[in-house]
């Protein structure tokens, strides 16, 4: 029943965004009582961290472990812009908006994005052995996944992988 809570939790960030993300939402859409969220975690700050905790396992590490089984740094790349091209952008968004309201959410925030720029930055510097090269080139990437969620409408699907396959030429 906890990871429902978890699930739940991103389903109501993804569609409506941080705002309405509260213990009686939840329990609302779940159809279970207050006592029932007080039984899986300690308080709401325990919530957020559960939360925050797998969507950082589940988007980040989950992904760079998956990644590490490829043998060539292109193909780890490969991996990682098919993953980020499957993914539904409105949980990304909803939980950067998040970050901008809420310290202790920024703070995972930062940590991913960290996380992501440091893993493409190593994936790109195996392949062309120049650090500066690989630090500029992840950015260049990481900036285009997060921007292209932030336009309206959202650059996805065909149009993201078509300017991904452009930075891909670039290396």
């Amino acid at each position: 029943m906890k990871l429902k809570w978890l699930e739940e939790g991103f389903s109501l960030l993804g569609e409506q965004g941080a705002g309405f993300l509260t213990i009686d939402t939840l329990t609302s859409r779940l159809g279970v009582t207050k006592g029932s969220f007080y039984h899986h975690f300690k308080n709401w700050q325990n919530y957020k961290e559960n939360l925050l905790s797998l969507y950082e396992n589940e988007r980040t590490l989950r992904t760079i472990n998956i990644a590490e089984q490829q043998l060539s740094p292109l193909d780890k790349f490969e991996l990682i812009m098919k993953t980020s091209l499957e993914r539904r952008y409105e949980l990304d968004v909803a939980i950067r908006a998040w970050a901008l309201l809420d310290p202790f959410v920024a703070s995972y925030q930062q940590r991913i994005d960290e996380k992501r720029l440091e893993y493409l930055e190593e994936i790109l510097w195996q392949h062309c052995h120049d650090r500066e090269r690989s630090r500029d080139m992840a950015r260049l990437f990481y900036s285009l996944h997060v921007g292209g969620q932030h336009l309206l409408p959202p650059v996805q699907g065909q149009d993201l992988e078509k300017l991904y396959r452009e930075i891909q030429k670039l290396l």
